[in-house]
Parts: C-alpha cells; structure tokens; sequence
C-alpha cells in the first residue's frame, strides 16, 4: 500500500546532483539493495538492521508471474509483511504476459509494499528462455505491452523499472529507453551491462548518463559498485539519483553506513575480521529463525550462498573449509577459527574472480561519452 510519506520519501530530481565526490553534496542520494535470488530475503534485511546498516529502499527478490493463478511466494513475500526496517520495500515481479503481471501487481499492492518493479534484466537462461526478465529486452512490442499493463493498475509513485541496456548489445538501449520512458515509470534501474555480458565485463555509464539526461523520473545506477570509490565513479560519470548495489552488500554489509558516512564528509568505519564474524554470527541466526522446521544440511547450504560472496577479500582457508562445513557446529568452529581477531577486513574485494569483476575500468574513466549521434 502506497502512502503520502512513501511519496514524499522518493521524490527525487535527477539533475539536483553536482558533479565531484560525495563531500558536499546538497541532497545525497537514495541507497538501495539489488534484488538477488535466495539472498536478499527477509534474513538479510534484519541482518542489515542488526549492523545498523540500512540502505533507503529495497527490492524483493522476483516472483514469478504465470498464467495459472498460483499463490505468491509465501517465503518472499515475509520480506513485505515483515519487513521490520522501517524503509520501504517493493515486490519485483517476472514475467510477459501482461494480463497476469497486472493481476499480481495488483495482489501484491493488498499487501504493505510501495509499489512493484517490473524485472527487465535477469540474465539466467531459464527466465530468459520464457521471454521474461533480461529475455523481454529481444522485443520491444513485449516491452510496451508489460509496461502499459503495470502503468495502467499501479497508482502514482508506485511503478519502478529495473532493466539491462539490451540483451546483445549496449546500443539496443536506444530503442529501449523510448518505450519505457512513455509509460511514466516513477523510478528506473539500470544495469550498466546487457544480458550476454552477464556480470563479468565492464559496464558502461554513458547509458545511464544519457538516460538520466533524457527521463524525467530518477535514475538508479547500478552495476560494479564495490566500494566507497567506485560508487563515487558512477556520481562522476552519470550523475544518478541512486545507486543500487548488490554482490558488494552481501560481501561487506557495512557499505550503506560506510557511504553514507562518505556523504557526510565523515571517514568510514573499517571493519574487522572479528566484525564480520559478528555479521555471520547474526546472518546465522536470521536465517535459522526463518525455518519453520530445522533442517540443518537446509541451513548451511543457504549460509554458503550468502558467505561465498563475503569470502573475497578473506583468506583462502576460509572458503575452503567453509564449503566443507557439514553440521552448524562445524561451520561456526571454521569461521570463529579463521576470523576471532582484529585484522582488518579488505574494503574493496578482489577483481580477478567471476564475483567481482572489471570495477577498475570505471575508476580509470574520466568522462562517459554517448556513442556518436546519440540526441538527448
């Protein structure tokens, strides 16, 4: 349900941001968690509340929208009912068919969420191959129709936009931004990548530049923002209304408080070894109070998946003992073994992994310039 302050919170102008590092800026901008499969569920957002590290709005992770009139995500939809942050949470739905995505849209709204993002740009094969996601960027008349449906039943301020440039090319974006920009959506994410870069190339800020140029709503910058440094890169370059950061928040939880901090010309706190086994010690016990049945092999498999991003930057002996850990008792044995002291917890992780990789690039850009011929 959409409320006068949920209005009030997000409204935004993309232009109000000067250029320059963060210091001094007159409206800082929104923080937001990317939306991530079995990850950025209702766990991890008490576990972001626990460190005191809350960006200002999240996404939950996508449900799948289908013809069959099958009932949402109990498990996800927690994240909605409760969400006990205090900030303001969206349902992400997936899907094409337009008449099923304005059904959902319209369940979800019965429920205390600010709106619904429509899912443009998951690349994983199987959301792809249904033409959902990443998938739907193959076809504009796919696009327009998805859009229209949500703008049609979402109320003002309620409707937001998550999206690749493309799914071959980053050029394709050219023909995209047109088609989402006439259905007023209240707010777009972009990924700076199209689909078949996945998450392993450099991204590509002239797009999102042209972009906040061209809508009239705010534009959340997304993609290789790891750290203090590269997310002061995207304002540089792009000058968003946001940043929406991901792999880089489950790895180092602390990075909303450690920005924030930047905005206010305060230095960032510097984590420890022993700050991130406190950060595991409350993730294990967020995701235990998730189970409505204890089923132990079930809880370890899903700390692995938070834990093998917050493993960059840690030494090599933790991950490999952490992915042997059969029991619960075993797996915090490893972890309080390997980080019960005070060396200091890497901010930036390292580039040469599948995880965390090309965020250099963007540092080492000085200007995002739009390809030739491209008219604001």
């Amino acid at each position: 349900m959409l409320t006068a302050s949920t209005l009030s919170f997000f409204r935004q102008d993309n232009h109000s941001l000067p250029t320059g590092a963060f210091h001094g800026m007159h409206r800082r901008m929104l923080l937001a968690l990317a939306p991530m499969k079995d990850v950025t569920d209702l766990a991890f957002l008490k576990t972001l509340k626990d460190l005191n590290s809350l960006p200002d709005y999240f996404i939950t992770e996508y449900f799948r929208t289908v013809a069959h009139h099958k009932k949402m995500s109990p498990y996800i939809l927690r994240s909605i009912d409760e969400n006990p942050t205090g900030r303001p949470i969206y349902g992400q739905l997936v899907g094409h068919e337009p008449e099923y995505l304005a059904r959902d849209a319209l369940a979800l709204m019965e429920h205390d969420c600010a709106g619904v993002d429509l899912n443009m740009g998951c690349p994983a094969p199987m959301v792809c191959r249904r033409n959902a996601g990443g998938g739907m960027l193959r076809s504009l008349k796919a696009m327009d129709a998805a859009l229209g449906a949500l703008r049609d039943v979402l109320p003002a301020g309620a409707f937001t936009v998550k999206c690749r440039l493309g799914y071959e090319n980053p050029d394709e974006f050219e023909r995209i931004l047109p088609v989402i920009a006439a259905h007023t959506p209240d707010r777009v994410c972009i990924h700076a990548r199209t689909v078949r870069e996945g998450y392993r190339s450099p991204v590509h800020p002239e797009w999102v530049k042209w972009a906040v140029e061209a809508l009239d709503c705010p534009v959340v910058a997304n993609g290789n923002i790891v750290d203090a440094a590269t997310a002061d890169a995207w304002v540089r370059l792009a000058r968003p209304a946001g940043l929406m950061i991901g792999r880089a928040a489950l790895r180092n939880p602390w990075i909303f408080s450690q920005l924030y901090d930047r905005f206010q010309g305060r230095a960032p706190a510097s984590p420890t070894f022993r700050d991130v086994l406190h950060y595991i010690r409350r993730l294990h016990e967020r995701t235990l109070e998730m189970q409505k049945r204890y089923v132990e092999e079930k809880h370890i498999h899903r700390m692995k998946k938070y834990l093998v991003y917050t493993a960059r930057g840690l030494p090599d002996s933790f991950d490999h003992y952490m992915k042997r850990a059969k029991t619960s008792r075993d797996f915090m044995r490893i972890c309080e073994d390997i980080l019960d002291n005070d060396a200091p917890f890497a901010p930036t992780p390292p580039e040469d992994t599948h995880l965390f990789a090309h965020f250099h690039a963007l540092l080492a850009q000085e200007e995002a310039c739009l390809p030739p011929g491209i008219q604001v």
